[in-house]
């Protein structure tokens, strides 16, 4: 009798537990539809969490608030510009909101951490990044990313400045030991060797470097026609600060991936003058969809967008136009929808190539303008060059993109 009394007991147990573990999925279904923006907002990329954060909002507002009759609810967290962080919170706000979709991932190394959580849990993940492994790699169903491939901008920037430059042959690299700098590294010696240029000498440094005098001897002793920096935020601005002490005018400073609007203001004119720097998005760009964006945003924010707000804004608008085309709020239905569409996103015509979820988009390059070239102070330069030229399917290692 007590063991059948037990029996009966961990039965309706279990039936209990199973009717609380289907609420979410109901609530998933009817309430609001969760979106996270899993970003930094301490560390060295600190800079980019509110602007992702902004973006992300100013798209939701634009669309009503809404998607398909329910509410939509961004969840906002801090990864701290940490991997372990990272995984922590998409783990927490999956289990704990009901989150299905996320963007925010900045860091390389935080988002291809993330991704794995993004496969595991079938959550669509929309990521920012350098490396070229989120497309590559560890490519996943569950991952896309925005941001242009490490060669698409590496052969946008190198171009133009073979065309400006034609005198110039030689280039020293300085790059960020992570994945990030390493992946724009690796093509730096590809395009190189396709646009004739000859690479003299390279140099890691660390993430948060802040002393960089004993690479830049090292660069202004080789005499390169161009110091090519493979590294970003808050490490390229202390790059470039040095550089600019030791009174060299002769070589050539330019920056794949370097530095984005929201950052120029952090050098003196003279100090950025004459950069020559690509982007995965400038606010002059001629666009509708941007006109549009730049309008609203820098009414609301009084200020100009930059690539962190402008990823956010575009990845979520893309989202919820996946989810209009689907009809349906399901991450598999919406994946399916992003891989079959095309839209007009702020950088142009936009799709995404199947076969390894990269975005495929155009690539821009501006020139740093002098002090008195400058319409207003947030004119920091023009866009001199756009180019969309992909990663050659050879050099891929997304082999088989996985079934959802």
């Amino acid at each position: 009798m007590r063991m059948a009394s037990t029996r009966r007991s961990l039965l309706l147990s279990a039936a209990a537990l199973t009717a609380t573990s289907m609420l979410p999925a109901r609530a998933q279904k009817t309430g609001p539809v969760a979106i996270g923006v899993i970003t930094p907002t301490t560390g060295t990329f600190a800079y980019a969490g509110e602007l992702v954060a902004r973006g992300a909002a100013l798209a939701v507002e634009m669309h009503g608030g809404k998607i398909l009759g329910r509410d939509i609810r961004l969840l906002t967290r801090d990864d701290e510009g940490k991997p372990a962080s990272g995984v922590r919170r998409v783990q927490e706000a999956v289990s704990s909101e009901g989150m299905r979709f996320f963007l925010g991932a900045y860091s390389s190394a935080v988002g291809l951490a993330e991704s794995e959580i993004a496969q595991r849990e079938k959550v669509l993940q929309f990521a920012a990044g350098g490396s070229e492994d989120f497309t590559g790699s560890r490519c996943g169903r569950y991952t896309l990313q925005w941001s242009a491939h490490p060669y698409t901008a590496m052969r946008a920037t190198l171009d133009y400045a073979r065309k400006a430059f034609p005198q110039k042959k030689t280039i020293y690299t300085l790059t960020a030991d992570y994945v990030f700098g390493q992946a724009l590294l690796k093509y730096a010696k590809v395009v190189a060797a396709e646009l004739g240029f000859e690479l003299i000498g390279n140099d890691n440094h660390p993430f948060g470097e802040r002393q960089y005098t004993q690479y830049l001897t090292k660069v202004v002793a080789a005499k390169p026609d161009i110091l090519l920096l493979n590294t970003a935020g808050a490490d390229a601005v202390t790059a470039i600060r040095q550089f600019s002490s030791f009174g060299d005018d002769k070589t050539a400073v330019v920056g794949p991936w370097t530095l984005e609007v929201d950052q120029l203001a952090e050098l003196a004119p003279e100090m950025r003058t004459g950069l020559i720097l690509g982007q995965n998005y400038y606010p002059d760009i001629d666009t509708p969809a941007n006109k549009q964006f730049v309008a609203n945003y820098t009414k609301k924010f009084s200020a100009p967008p930059g690539y962190s707000a402008a990823y956010a804004y575009d990845a979520v608008r893309a989202i919820l136009l996946a989810m209009e085309a689907a009809n349906s709020t399901e991450v598999a239905d919406v994946i399916k929808s992003l891989e079959q569409m095309s839209w007009d996103g702020v950088l142009g015509k936009m799709s995404i190539d199947p076969k390894n979820h990269q975005l495929v988009r155009p690539y821009f390059v501006v020139r740093c303008k002098t002090a008195a070239d400058m319409r207003n102070p947030t004119d920091f330069a023009e866009i001199v060059a756009t180019e969309g030229k992909q990663q050659p399917a050879e050099l891929n290692e997304c082999k088989q993109m996985p079934a959802l």
